[in-house]
């Protein structure tokens, strides 16, 4: 009977444990967008094996192995302690739900996966103890804990089991929503404009949306949902028929990403902001991102529009391969060749950028609070398709003066008596540089960088980071280092371009960087502080499990 009951609390605390430690599990698997090819080189790169819950369960098992046949009153004792110790750390390590940069979000596929991998494991869990008692275990109690260990080591594998057994019907689910809005396409028939580019792509989207709304009624993607499914949920939620032009962000993945998007929302019109080395890991070369941008412009009808980036060269040579009725080169440099549309006289400051556009023989001056080359060529993007599209162009330019910079977009704003540039959303070799020429040029004290560095650059990682540090020293007065991803490679640029040792520093994360900066011991009048890049929480060190 004293067995029975050891047994119950074991697999009790197993599963109640479970609970919690699935939820954290599932967080970085809904992260990885519930692939569980990434999700396991995850686990295995950043060695996210439990140790806290199976710490507990070796000791209960040592501890048990000294009593079994001797005392099963004292063996009941450890499991009953073992197993509230359990229950205890379960509830005590953080929610994921609640904390994190990026939150477990429990939609209806998450909560879905994470009530059948919570299942599963019960069943599990009370098999396999049961199974070891009939199969000869009988009172020796330590085994049980020992099977506790290898049940709690493989949560992770439930959550990928669970996704697996739901993914039909999850596939057809996702089948109807998707038809459901090519049917509203098809009933709208809104003039459609795909935007692509390794980088850019969400910002130039925005910008477009913002001018066109000033105009007319305009539907856009909200922030940077780019993926067939985001797009479907957007288009059956908030498209409305009086909407004419539709703006569609695609994101591409793999080679065919781009192609099945445009089969879902045929373009009308499109926009390259550039082709370059982002995801370089996932395509494995540039000319498999070159390929896989083009499928935007191969989907263009001959009589559409395509609006290119001309400072960039996959931009500009996917403009001569796949021309349309209408091909427009934009950009800030008409010194590299031709463009269509530019941008000059460009001055920044602490309120904005005052600039001159051309385009068709005349020149428009105006202002936009947006900072940097890479927003400003966006901006000029816009403008070109606007006025492509047959929209006054002093109307745009006066659509331009009110926009306002996105949320971690190298928007700057006050921190006291000094500045925050923040350009947190992500970074690529163009956007840092450009970030820290904008740094250069602000007026006020110290000249501080904080940032992780970039990744998503595969072979070429370490080479672009250590690039960027070597410009980030000859301008900043301090910089900080944040987390482990490209710690060696941003120490050996700042040090090699002349940052002296004592000005560089070390966080694990941003949080604890900033409330260094921000203490009233450490913070220096008129501080300058660019955050650059921030990386999610799959790139950071991750809290002990």
């Amino acid at each position: 009977m004293l067995t029975i009951i050891c047994l119950t609390l074991i697999s009790a605390a197993t599963i109640i444990f479970f609970t919690r430690r699935g939820l954290r599990y599932l967080r970085y698997f809904q992260q990885e967008e519930y692939n569980g090819t990434r999700f396991k080189d995850w686990f295995l790169e950043k060695r996210t094996f439990d140790t806290k819950g199976s710490l507990i369960a070796v000791i209960a098992a040592a501890l048990s192995r000294f009593a079994t046949g001797g005392d099963m009153v004292l063996c009941l004792v450890i499991c009953a302690i073992a197993s509230a110790a359990l229950v205890f750390l379960g509830f005590s390590e953080e929610d994921p739900r609640k904390v994190g940069k990026i939150k477990l979000k429990m939609t209806d596929r998450s909560t879905a996966i994470y009530q059948l991998a919570v299942g599963l494991y019960a069943i599990a869990t009370i098999l396999i103890i049961t199974g070891g008692y009939f199969l000869g275990a009988g009172d020796n109690i330590y085994i049980y804990w020992l099977i506790a260990v290898a049940l709690i080591q493989s949560s992770p594998i439930w959550i990928v089991i669970a996704n697996s057994i739901l993914w039909p019907n999850e596939f057809k689910k996702q089948q109807a929503f998707l038809q459901e809005a090519k049917d509203i396409l098809a009933e709208y028939k809104p003039y459609t404009i795909g935007i692509t580019g390794s980088y850019g792509k969400t910002s130039t989207k925005s910008i477009l949306g913002s001018i066109l709304e000033a105009i007319e009624p305009t539907f856009w993607t909200p922030g940077s949902i780019n993926t067939e499914m985001g797009i479907t949920r957007q288009i059956r939620e908030n498209l409305k028929p009086q909407q004419e032009i539709a703006i569609i962000e695609m994101g591409a993945y793999q080679i065919g990403s781009i192609d099945k998007l445009c089969r879902f929302t045929p373009p009308n019109a499109g926009l390259v902001t550039a082709v370059g080395v982002m995801h370089l890991e996932r395509f494995g070369g540039v000319e498999n991102i070159y390929t896989a941008k083009c499928e935007l412009a191969q989907a263009i009808p001959a009589d559409g529009l395509l609006v290119c980036n001309g400072d960039n060269p996959g931009a500009r040579q996917m403009a001569i391969e796949y021309p349309k009725a209408t091909t427009i080169l934009y950009g800030l440099e008409p010194d590299i060749g031709h463009l269509d549309c530019w941008m000059s006289d460009i001055n920044a400051s602490m309120d904005g950028t005052t600039f001159l556009i051309h385009w068709q023989g005349k020149d428009y001056p105006g202002f936009t609070k947006l900072l940097g080359a890479p927003m400003l060529s966006n901006l000029v993007g816009s403008f070109a398709m606007a006025c492509a599209l047959g929209k006054d162009p002093d109307y745009v330019i006066a659509a331009i003066h009110n926009i306002e910079p996105a949320n971690s977009r190298l928007n700057l704003r006050k921190n006291g008596d000094g500045f925050i540039l923040d350009d947190s959303y992500n970074s690529n070799p163009i956007g840092f540089g450009s970030a820290l020429e904008v740094l250069e040029v602000l007026e006020g004290g110290r000249k501080i960088l904080m940032t992780p560095g970039m990744v998503e650059l595969g072979e070429i990682q370490a080479a672009e980071n250590r690039q960027v540090a070597l410009k980030a020293a000859s301008i900043c007065d301090l910089a900080i280092v944040i987390g482990d991803t490209n710690k060696a490679a941003l120490k050996a640029g700042l040090l090699e371009g002349g940052l002296a040792p004592e000005k560089l520093m070390e966080f694990p994360n941003r949080d604890l960087a900033l409330a260094y900066l921000t203490s009233p011991e450490h913070r220096q009048a008129k501080d300058l502080i660019l955050i650059e890049n921030d990386l999610p929480d799959l790139y950071e060190a991750i809290a002990g499990f």
